[in-house]
């Protein structure tokens, strides 16, 4: 028996790494802040060991530790990865991965504290304090639709039985970015595309290797240090100490995926952040560049990259990646301060608490006052557009959103109707 365990510990020696790489220079394998259940029947077993998270004969010593399961969970796991909910709040239950990475009840030992984005990386005092608990607001990236469009593009690495988690991070791979967060090697994710690898980590997969044309934004409270790190400018220059999460990103919200929202209840918006091409190309937030002038704010206005227009930016300068207190996962902290107020509906004129972050916009001034305003001097009135109540804006999700334009104006069935503004730009 001695030498048949011996047998097998050289085997997976050699195995596991080609699989899952060096698991103790993960996050989780780390033997000072790794996995440990907080239970007293694995008090043995070392921080880092699989058994944390593994139960070898769906027990350990012939007793079940905590959580309890009358049954065998897929992958010798503890618990079941994913319960199948398709909408939140979520509950521990709900995914494998919550039992740990949660401020309410967690099972490892001491806690984990797992701030959002706009706290770890851009400086802004915490709102949430675990993953589970960032999930649970306004907006978040739903599980459940997670799982369909992983399985559905990459069936040959993800299946009914995977954990929804597993499609952006490799739990075997992953590593501790918050506690390096100007440091892309310790990157926590994983391409759903390349799932054996990290995404980050190596020379090539840093957002500057993206564009050239990548601006950070302010950290929170500051007018001379940057995200992700309240640091200055990279050495190596804007965007290299930090993962190309445009390329993570767009390896599913991209222009040819079809991604079905149950939250939504429709298909999301397809993201075209490659093509340039000006009012027939991409978002113009990514590699398409504006046409006009933008009354934009610092750090942009004055950036050393020697432009006004052209930036492009990365997808977590607005979006959360876990969920959000706004809609569409909107950030809550953009460009060194918060919003002035949450964005609780799609369709809303104060979608100018996050835009306001970077456009100097009195929504007036922008719209047609300024030397290339799209409408100015109204020829047929206010009303036209803005109808006979006279209460304000139009609501800003008309145009701006993921591949908008202001089309809405030559469309007779829509609201608002004015044909004589129509221009035909991209609005975003």
């Amino acid at each position: 028996m001695k030498v048949l365990v011996i047998i097998l510990s050289v085997i997976l020696s050699f195995c596991l790494p080609v699989k899952a790489g060096n698991y103790s220079l993960s996050a989780h394998g780390n033997a000072s802040y790794g996995v440990k259940r907080d239970d007293t029947n694995l008090s043995g077993y070392a921080q880092g060991n699989c058994a944390h998270c593994h139960e070898q004969h769906a027990s350990i010593n012939g007793t079940e530790p905590n959580p309890s399961s009358a049954k065998a969970s897929k992958f010798c796991l503890f618990a079941d990865n994913f319960s199948g909910t398709q909408a939140g709040s979520y509950s521990q239950s709900d995914d494998f991965c919550f039992y740990c990475h949660t401020s309410l009840e967690s099972l490892q030992v001491n806690g984990i504290t797992n701030k959002d984005y706009s706290a770890t990386f851009g400086g802004a005092t915490a709102s949430v304090t675990g993953i589970m608990d960032t999930f649970n607001q306004t907006s978040y990236h739903n599980l459940y639709d997670v799982l369909n469009s992983a399985k559905s593009y990459w069936p040959s690495t993800f299946t009914a039985d995977s954990n929804p988690c597993a499609a952006c991070h490799n739990p075997h791979l992953a590593k501790r970015n918050k506690a390096y967060p100007g440091d892309p090697s310790y990157t926590a994710i994983s391409k759903p595309s390349a799932h054996d690898q990290l995404w980050g980590d190596d020379p090539g997969e840093r957002l500057s290797d993206f564009t050239t044309y990548y601006q950070a934004p302010y950290y929170y409270g500051s007018t001379s240090t940057y995200e992700p790190n309240n640091q200055g400018k990279p050495v190596n220059g804007w965007g290299s100490n930090m993962p190309d999460y445009d390329s993570f990103c767009t390896d599913c919200h991209n222009s040819t995926n079809t991604i079905y929202s149950t939250t939504l209840s429709r298909n999301l918006y397809k993201i075209d952040w490659i093509t340039a091409g000006g009012e027939s190309g991409g978002d113009k937030h990514g590699k398409n560049a504006a046409t006009t002038g933008l009354n934009i704010k610092e750090p942009f206005a004055s950036s050393d990259l020697g432009i006004t227009t052209g930036f492009v930016l990365s997808c977590l300068d607005c979006h959360e990646p876990h969920g959000s207190p706004n809609v569409m996962l909107i950030r809550r902290e953009v460009n060194g301060g918060n919003l002035s107020g949450n964005i609780t509906v799609f369709s809303t004129i104060y979608w100018s608490y996050l835009c306001g972050r970077c456009h100097k916009d009195d929504y007036k001034y922008i719209h047609h006052y300024d030397s290339e305003a799209p409408y100015p001097g109204p020829p047929k009135g206010c009303k036209s557009c803005h109808g006979s109540s006279m209460k304000g804006p139009i609501n800003c999700n008309y145009c701006h959103f993921h591949g908008g334009d202001d089309s809405c104006l030559n469309d007779s069935s829509a609201s608002p109707y004015c044909p004589t503004y129509y221009t035909g730009r991209r609005c975003f």
